[in-house]
């Protein structure tokens, strides 16, 4: 049985925290990459390290 929380081990450097989270149950995966890829995109969107235009450029690159 997976934990609940695997990200939340003491040790784990913040790149296995992220791979962890995203990979341990392999029926969600998609879910959590799309989720933690959405909330990061509008983290640095709102601390305007991008813009909405680049966003959507990227995304215009993802869905061809």
């Amino acid at each position: 049985m997976p934990t609940q929380h695997p990200y939340r081990v003491t040790g784990l450097c913040t790149s296995s925290k992220v791979y962890c989270a995203l990979t341990e149950l392999k029926s969600l995966e998609g879910h959590r990459c799309a989720k933690f890829l959405s909330l990061l995109t509008q983290n640095l969107v709102d601390k305007g390290l991008l813009n909405e235009h680049e966003v959507v450029g990227m995304l215009d690159q993802v869905v061809d």
